[in-house]
């Protein structure tokens, strides 16, 4: 069940397509058993993009603090932070598939399971690549802070819509039902990063 290059860029290329609206690009997907667990090996190519993300992060933190006259911080994102930023993240991609399995089973839509994390997880790939634009305009210098943050907010609004179109392609449903799905989805991620700001101090030092 290894996961090779060509299979990774051919699973990647299918997301791509599917943020198209191209239905075809379901064909491009394994939607065996083996690709069911092959798909969560599209974490390795989020990895090194969500490390890169906490350090624009840092910057655009930093940004914001000068723009607002405030001291800035002298901390620097080390290796500890993003090994804890990459556990985290490992915890955080294991939530939908597990809330998944008794969500379906209540809509009776267990069948259609598979498919849709197969293309959650590789989509997950598209979500990162949409979020690093606003921040590398950023630190090119090409926009401001404020730009950066309304950029960033269109780009949720796509996620958004991206996520709820492979919902409802995948489990060939209502449009109620997979904005549903994609709301829970929001909710989970948003609690799931309240809880990991109250809980970091336990395992970062002070002003990570």
């Amino acid at each position: 069940m290894s996961v090779d290059i060509a299979y990774m860029r051919r699973s990647i290329d299918a997301a791509f397509r599917l943020a198209m609206r191209d239905e075809r690009a379901w064909s491009g997907f394994d939607l065996t058993a083996s690709g069911f667990f092959r798909s969560f090996g599209a974490i390795l190519v989020v990895i090194p993009m969500n490390i890169l993300i906490d350090l624009l992060s840092v910057q655009l933190s930093a940004g914001q603090r000068a723009q607002h006259k405030e001291p800035i911080s002298t901390h620097v994102y080390d290796l500890g932070e993003a090994m804890f930023s990459t556990l985290t993240l490992c915890a955080q991609w294991l939530i939908f598939p597990i809330v998944m399995i008794f969500v379906l089973r209540f809509l009776s839509l267990e069948h259609r399971y598979s498919a849709l994390i197969i293309a959650h997880n590789w989509g997950t790939v598209v979500v990162a690549l949409f979020n690093l634009p606003p921040m590398l305009l950023y630190v090119a210098g090409l926009i401001s802070v404020d730009q950066t943050f309304n950029l960033s907010f269109i780009v949720l609004g796509l996620t958004l819509y991206y996520r709820f179109y492979i919902a409802q392609t995948a489990l060939g449903a209502g449009w109620s039902t997979a904005a549903s799905i994609t709301l829970l989805e929001l909710v989970l991620q948003v609690y799931f990063a309240f809880g990991v700001s109250l809980t970091q101090s336990l395992w970062l030092p002070p002003g990570s």
